[in-house]
């Protein structure tokens, strides 16, 4: 991944993530190290905000839409640098399903476990590893995602973003 050019930094590259990463800068080096097929590369990341990500985020719809990069998690998310390219994407097998569809089982499950809200007309699924179909969200994905909003609420909180 190429590095822009980021004020305040000697030739435009930048040492570390710490002021994007803040106090989650330990943990998130360490994540990536454990698990570098879900979360970035911390000192490959800088804050991409307004302008550049809302269109960084159009270019993605449209490539997907187009066929042209499949529909998936970014490893370098677009909000801290990433590119909308197939090495920065990690298929998350998420899916949904028309409840319709399953007429004949019994779905009480789904809201119980947590999967959805009761007597949910689309119901999410995902494929594992095991190309197994699961109810649910992909966890990977989920906790992907949950640590990285801690971050951008950090960088909202402040002023960063």
């Amino acid at each position: 991944m190429e590095l822009k050019a980021v004020e305040g930094t000697s030739e435009g590259k930048r040492a570390s993530g710490k002021d994007e990463y803040g106090p989650y800068y330990d943990e998130a080096k360490k994540l990536h190290e454990s698990n570098p097929d879900w979360y970035p590369n911390t000192d490959e990341s800088i804050v991409v905000k307004g302008e550049e990500l809302k269109q960084a985020r159009a270019d993605y719809e449209a490539l997907v839409r187009r066929g042209e990069l499949e529909k998936g998690h970014h490893v370098q998310g677009l909000s801290f640098g990433g590119e909308n390219v197939d090495s920065n994407i990690k298929i998350t097998g998420e899916s949904t399903i028309r409840r319709e569809k399953l007429e004949d089982l019994d779905l009480d499950f789904y809201h119980e476990m947590g999967y959805g809200k009761e007597n949910a007309k689309v119901l999410k699924i995902f494929q594992n590893k095991n190309g197994i179909i699961l109810f649910g969200n992909n966890p990977t994905h989920t906790e992907v995602t949950v640590f990285q909003n801690k971050i951008l609420k950090w960088l909202r909180d402040n002023g960063k973003r």
